[in-house]
């Protein structure tokens, strides 16, 4: 019989053969602990599922389910009823869990104040790889879940209590984007939020992340999540029927390359230019964009 799973990863794909190889093996080589990798393959059309079922073959710790396309809150329904063990991990199928991940959220997850939902550092990069900050959660993490409404680490970096997950209703549908701030809230009601301070998850920033393609919308839902009347559970579910149904357009990406490109103007000016040139082939007239550009040329700071 193989070893009973102390911790339940989960991973939702759609589409990323690119970076799945890495993802899956930065959590099948953790060390310390037993675990179990269940991964939702949301109706991938690009190698994905090949992948899934290659990896599956080789190491029995591997559990895939395909399924037809309908969002990462769907798909991480059901990953988290599938999961067997006590404490369930995220994992996003474009990032990396660093060495020791696991093993630190676990250690710090079985402490006396016994925590519902313990967050991670996380180095945030490029799609190419390159750095571009470090994230490090703070001691009052309640606080900046409940008073400020932000999660407290990278949706893929959070480990929680299974039993709390169930206690407090599991992700919910209706939330078809901050799915993991709604549920982040309703942990963090219920019990302590917790953290490891070391860096050990690395997170891809993208300029077509859901952050920046659909900053309003999520801030709408954000708002309804704050709210938490009778009501706003019935007009998260409306907006995301509207966003299923492509009635809720996406913004371009030039504020994800803007973005992008500051944070690397210091450290990488080669690397910034070519975020703000893609920049201005969305919004030729971005002045501000035009001067990063040429402060990146004469190696201004």
């Amino acid at each position: 019989m193989p070893p009973i799973p102390e911790i339940s990863v989960v991973m939702s794909v759609y589409n990323n053969a690119e970076t799945l190889s890495a993802a899956m093996d930065g959590i099948l080589s953790q060390r310390g602990v037993e675990l179990e990798l269940i991964a939702i393959d949301d109706g991938s059309s690009d190698g994905s599922a090949r992948i899934l079922d290659d990896a599956a073959s080789r190491d029995s710790r591997l559990k895939v389910v395909h399924k037809q396309n309908e969002g990462l809150t769907r798909a991480l329904v059901e990953g988290c009823a599938m999961a067997s063990a006590p404490w369930i991990a995220r994992q996003d199928a474009d990032d990396l869990s660093l060495p020791g991940r696991l093993r630190a959220q676990f250690d710090r997850a079985l402490q006396p104040d016994a925590p519902v939902l313990v967050a991670c550092g996380a180095m945030y990069r490029t799609q190419e790889g390159i750095d571009l900050f470090e994230s490090v959660p703070d001691d009052h993490l309640n606080e900046k879940v409940l008073d400020r409404g932000e999660s407290p680490c990278p949706h893929g970096a959070a480990f929680f209590s299974k039993a709390a997950y169930d206690a407090v209703g599991g992700y919910r549908p209706e939330f078809y984007y901050a799915q993991d701030l709604d549920l982040f809230t309703r942990l963090a009601k219920s019990g302590p939020v917790a953290a490891v301070s070391d860096v050990l998850y690395a997170y891809t920033f993208s300029p077509h992340s859901i952050s920046t393609h659909s900053a309003q919308t999520q801030k709408k839902f954000r708002e309804l999540i704050r709210r938490s009347d009778a009501g706003s559970l019935r007009e998260a579910g409306e907006l995301s029927r509207r966003i299923r149904e492509g009635a809720v357009v996406k913004a371009n990406p030039f504020a994800g390359y803007y973005f992008i490109g500051c944070c690397l103007r210091k450290k990488n000016s080669q690397a910034a230019a070519g975020y703000f040139r893609r920049a201005l082939k969305i919004r030729l007239w971005s002045v501000r964009t035009m001067i990063r550009l040429l402060q990146c040329a004469g190696g201004a700071r």
